[in-house]
């Protein structure tokens, strides 16, 4: 792996190999404790080898963290065995100065926070610290690591990041205080960048240097802003209260009020729909004066924001670039300033809420966008649902209506690729999926973890409903629909996109597999699958003919009556483009098919289908054959089946083929659905037309 990465000279093809060789690494823990002890030992300064040593590990780890972020063992007992090591490295004394410092950074790079066993040595930057009585000491190392490493605050904060945790805790705080108190004012960012980190100790070591940098005069206004953003940030209250004192202290003494700051344009702003774990990038081309960046996040759900940085531009061009460069790895979406607000204050609300602190390039994010009021906000379902649709025109439609909503969400895997990865693959998963024994216990028992997952996917597709929203989708409402009917309990078998994820979990589980074990097939609930145990429509010479009633006691389970199925067969039929059995047979499946309980009824149900689907064809070749309901109550729920049929096979009615006429029929059967039924328009108009699109229905 270190060879190909030595030769690897495109950067592309070195990150994809990266990546391949970080997923291999998880698999083989020995080469990983190799590498570590490698490393570890190291006595001389960092050197290309070391630094690909460094990168493959940080790659192994990353994707460990990943693994256990979304509830899988192997990742964490990865993490875990890699830390044991390092602790017999360390109690065997084969932990050199130059290795703590490599192993450090190889887990600050992995979003990981380095082991606390790296502070058990006493090191350079201790002498520094108890020093400070001689502050020279710690200039020289400072100006030292800048000269070396550049004078950006990023970079510098960075440095600190894989420098601290190899600092005693109790030299910790004196370390960052002595920092922060430098009079340059990059020492005051990364200050402010230090009230973020997850350690108390580097959090207030920077309050306190900030605050001596207060008593010295040395605070600016640019500080007093970042100040203002972050506090509210910020989920520890003692520190949040010691903040709020600095500042007001600032303002007393006349900090503030300096020049006012270039107006920021963002010239473009796009995010990626949320995928199945709940990650989500966003990129916005930055304008501020004659200077151009592109600020970047990544958000993960239950975590927060997971990373923010801004990248400087030297032109328009290479801004465009940049983005251009991000947009190709994502499935973008252009989206405005207030969805880009927020996306973030979601985040931050949630992170906040789990005791995760922000990252500190977000202080940079928010500033170079321009985003002073970004505050934290509530991650609750029913919230951002409020914020999709802030007048609840969704809660407000017939349920019947709701319905046709959710339904369409069988449409989603064709029309949005981020759904590949819309599927579960947790330990929990995986032990439910290797219990069963049949194939019907497969699809039960990954129902059983589905619903035990209910929020996770509710906020997953209400996250999505937002960001549709702010890119004006025509889908947003069917987002909305979905992620409230799970919020309320909605059964999640009467779901067409969770009947997909179930399928795909389960298929994923299956090519994971050790091939030893046997393919299993397919189940026949899985209404997306092409399961060799379901039936086929119009393959069934010997089915039984249907007794009296027979039907309907199929469908009643389901809540719905024959009137229902004969519109929506009537919808099926009269569609301007011709739906195959397959194509219509599998969203009814996902509505019926779960009150059926046994194989046995699930294809008796598909049996007698056709006959009444051969009759309605029938009846719109015979010109006096009746089309409609007579029964005034029924009108309905014919009408609601009907409208079923037609959301459920979309892409085969194209607007153009129904043209006005079409429209006013489409009306006309939703007013039915509220009772607001049109006789004149059911008894003559409506039988002519559907007439009229059976003839010119095109295959």
């Amino acid at each position: 792996m270190l060879a190909a990465l030595a030769q690897a000279s495109d950067p592309k093809a070195q990150e994809a190999e990266l990546k391949h060789f970080g997923r291999a690494l998880l698999e083989r823990p020995k080469d990983a404790a190799g590498l570590l002890a490698q490393m570890a030992g190291s006595a001389s300064a960092a050197g290309a080898g070391e630094d690909r040593m460094s990168q493959l590990l940080s790659t192994g780890l990353d994707e460990a963290r990943m693994a256990r972020e979304n509830g899988q063992r192997r990742g964490a007992l990865f993490i875990e065995a890699l830390e044991a090591q390092l602790g017999e490295l360390v109690a065997s004394d084969a932990l050199t100065l130059r290795g703590s410092l490599a192993v450090s950074g190889t887990w600050v790079r992995a979003g990981l926070s380095p082991p606390i066993i790296l502070a058990a040595r006493r090191d350079i930057f201790t002498d520094a610290v108890e020093e400070g009585d001689d502050p020279t000491a710690l200039e020289t190392l400072l100006g030292s690591l800048m000269r070396e490493h550049g004078d950006k605050v990023t970079v510098l904060q960075a440095l600190f990041a894989e420098v601290l945790p190899t600092v005693p805790p109790e030299a910790r705080q004196a370390l960052v205080r002595l920092a922060v108190a430098r009079p340059q004012e990059i020492f005051a960012e990364l200050g402010c960048a230090c009230l973020l980190d997850p350690d108390a100790e580097v959090r207030f070591g920077a309050l306190d240097g900030l605050s001596d940098r207060l008593a010295a005069g040395a605070v600016s206004s640019e500080t007093l802003a970042r100040l203002t953003i972050l506090r509210s940030w910020l989920a520890d209250a003692a520190l949040r209260d010691r903040v709020d004192g600095l500042v007001r202290e600032a303002l007393r003494k006349g900090v503030g009020g300096a020049t006012q700051d270039p107006e920021r344009k963002l010239h473009r702003i796009v995010a990626s729909p949320v995928d199945g774990s709940g990650a989500q990038s966003m990129a916005a081309a930055v304008q501020s004066g004659g200077t151009r960046s592109v600020a970047v996040v990544l958000l993960k759900q239950g975590f927060g924001v997971k990373d923010a940085y801004v990248l400087p531009c030297d032109s328009a061009t290479e801004q465009r670039r940049i983005l251009a460069t991000l947009t190709d790895e994502i499935e973008a979406q252009d989206v405005p300033r207030t969805y880009m607000e927020q996306a973030l204050g979601i985040a931050l609300g949630e992170g906040l809420e789990a005791g995760v602190a922000p990252v500190p390039g977000l202080v940079d994010v928010a500033q170079a966008c321009g985003l002073d009021a970004l505050r934290p906000l509530s991650a609750s379902v029913a919230a951002m649902l409020e914020l999709a649709d802030p007048e609840g025109r969704i809660a407000d439609l017939t349920v019947q209506a709701r319905g046709r909503l959710i339904t369409a969400s069988q449409h989603w895997p064709d029309r949005y690729p981020v759904l590949e990865s819309w599927f579960e693959d947790s330990d929990e998963t995986v032990a439910a999926l290797e219990t069963a024994r049949s194939a019907t216990a497969l699809t039960r028992n990954m129902w059983r973890v589905l619903e035990g997952r209910r929020t996770h996917w509710a906020a997953v597709i209400a996250r999505n409903a937002l960001l549709l929203k702010a890119a004006g989708s025509t889908h947003t409402d069917e987002f909305i629909a979905v992620a409230a009917a799970l919020k309320d309990g909605r059964d999640l078998k009467k779901t067409p996109v969770m009947g997909f994820i179930c399928e795909q979990s389960i298929m994923v589980w299956m090519d994971r597999r050790d091939a030893s074990d046997g393919p299993l097939e397919a189940p026949p609930d899985m209404p997306f699958a092409s399961s060799p145990m379901a039936p086929a429509p119009g393959t069934m010479p010997n089915a039984a003919p249907e007794t009296a009633g027979e039907l309907a006691k199929l469908l009643q389970p389901a809540g719905l009556t024959e009137p229902w199925l004969e519109g929506y067969l009537m919808g099926i039929c009269t569609a301007p483009i011709f739906v195959t059995p397959s194509d219509w047979l599998t969203p009814l499946l996902h509505i019926v098919g779960p009150s059926l309980k046994t194989e046995k009824k699930l294809t008796r149900f598909v049996d007698l289908l056709m006959p009444r689907y051969n009759e309605a064809i029938s009846k719109l070749r015979a010109p006096d054959e009746k089309l409609t309901l007579a029964d005034i109550p029924l009108i309905p729920i014919w009408a609601d089946g009907y409208l079923t049929a037609w959301e459920a096979t979309k892409p085969n009615w194209p607007a153009k083929a129904l043209g006005s006429k079409g429209k006013t029929i489409r009306k006309a059967l939703e007013q039915a659905t509220e009772g607001r039924t049109d006789l004149s328009m059911f008894r003559d108009t409506l039988p002519a037309w559907l007439r009229e699109r059976f003839a010119m229905q095109k295959g």
